[in-house]
């Protein structure tokens, strides 16, 4: 008799079960689905603490920019770490001492490859530090052969829309390189047409707060590897030539247009699932970018976001920025 009562036990709360995933499955039809996403997306946050001049490093891959012969400064609570920087394609050991670092960048503009490895566990932060050409190598609006234009005067003097001292320089050779675990440098040139090398201003906020997005997308059950970035920098020059507003912050390097193409059309995909691809899917895709858990409740990765409907030439998209206040449009 005790047997037959412990069965009938399990099959009620087996029953149960089945039934509660079958009324989820009503309610979130992609529950599975996104269940699987979320598995399969890693958001390659950072295994152990390291900042670079204050700024702490949230990603596995990461990227840093410093003025030429200016010193980078690394700290850790970690006991065990060891560092190595790449310099014309060899290995230099730093030494660290009682939780930091101290590096003196180059004179030379460029890329050097920075590793710290957590000994004790083997977790490592790559960082790609771009020593900047600066600012004041520009001549009549042009740096190296690059038209990059002139930066209009600071709007109401704000720091934030103060003209960059330096650029990162980019080449055919590192315009790939990973900046953080799923954005390039390359996805936030500029469109004009040039040769090499080109020149951008890029801030680290902004990929921060674009790979927090990212990974809540994913969380929600949209699947995707990265955004498609339709507008990153853009140099005043061309900025200009377009017709949009000088003190866009396009321009200084802390704003970005995307969407979702996960099927590689040049448009948005259909992430709301009513079978269609319309400005609905830009206000889906707002309503993630306007949530305060994606900015971590962090003052630094406060901004604009802005919905655009489709016309003619390309399909929906969303504007995301980092200019420190909040701006809402388009919606």
């Amino acid at each position: 008799m005790p047997k037959i009562i412990l069965n009938d036990l399990y099959k009620g709360r087996l029953m149960l079960a089945l039934l509660l995933i079958a009324t989820l499955s009503i309610l979130i039809p992609n529950l599975s689905q996104a269940v699987t996403q979320v598995k399969d997306y890693q958001s390659g946050k950072a295994q152990f603490d390291l900042s670079i001049n204050s700024k702490s490093i949230p990603y596995n891959i990461f990227f840093h920019s410093v003025m030429p012969e200016q010193s980078l400064h690394l700290k850790s609570s970690r006991q065990q770490l060891s560092s190595r920087i790449q310099i014309n394609e060899q290995w230099q050991t730093l030494s660290w001492n009682k939780g930091g670092l101290k590096w003196k960048a180059p004179k030379a503009p460029g890329l050097y490859t920075l590793e710290t490895t957590d000994v004790e566990t083997g977790h490592q932060i790559s960082v790609s530090v771009f020593v900047l050409r600066p600012a004041t190598e520009m001549k009549n609006g042009v740096l190296n052969g690059y038209k990059i234009g002139e930066y209009p005067k600071p709007l109401k003097g704000l720091p934030s829309y103060a003209a960059p001292k330096g650029f990162i320089e980019v080449t055919k050779e590192n315009m790939d390189t990973k900046i953080t675990p799923h954005f390039t440098l390359g996805q936030f040139l500029c469109k004009q047409p040039s040769g090499f090398p080109k020149y951008m201003v890029l801030q680290q906020n902004l990929l921060e707060n674009l790979e927090n997005l990212l990974t809540d997308v994913n969380r929600k059950g949209i699947r995707a590897d990265s955004f498609v970035i339709m507008s990153g920098y853009r140099t005043p020059a061309y900025n200009k030539a377009i017709g949009n507003v000088a003190n866009s912050r396009h321009v200084y390097g802390d704003a970005s247009d995307i969407f979702i193409d996960t099927l590689a059309n040049g448009r948005m995909d259909d992430i709301n699932g009513d079978g269609k691809v319309n400005e609905k899917d830009a206000l889906r895709l707002y309503e993630l970018a306007n949530n305060p858990e994606t900015h971590d409740h962090r003052d630094d990765l406060v901004g604009g976001i802005g919905v655009y409907k489709p016309n003619a030439v390309r399909g929906p998209f969303v504007h995301v920025d980092v200019r420190g206040t909040k701006a809402r449009w388009g919606i």
